[in-house]
């Protein structure tokens, strides 16, 4: 699975893009107080998504781990990975 949290977030006026180092990204354009927080509230629900799916990926682990497996007894991908 794509890791989301290096899509760009692009609100009209103002983009966040990924650079190649993981840790850093850039801004691009001007805009007013009000588009600033709605690109913040995209950031934050872009890392709930995220953590999310890591918590349904570490759930879906541990299920297996505990030897849950699904109704047909075969081995299955963690779909959230």
């Amino acid at each position: 699975m794509a890791d989301s949290r290096r899509r760009p977030i692009d609100i009209g006026r103002i983009a966040l893009r990924p650079l190649d180092d993981a840790d850093l990204w850039q801004a691009d354009g001007a805009a007013h107080w009000s588009d600033w927080v709605v690109l913040a509230q995209r950031i934050l629900a872009a890392d709930a998504l995220r953590q999310d799916l890591e918590g349904r990926g570490d759930a879906w682990d541990q299920g297996y781990a505990a030897g849950i497996a699904d109704a047909g007894g075969g081995d299955r991908a963690n779909p959230f990975r």
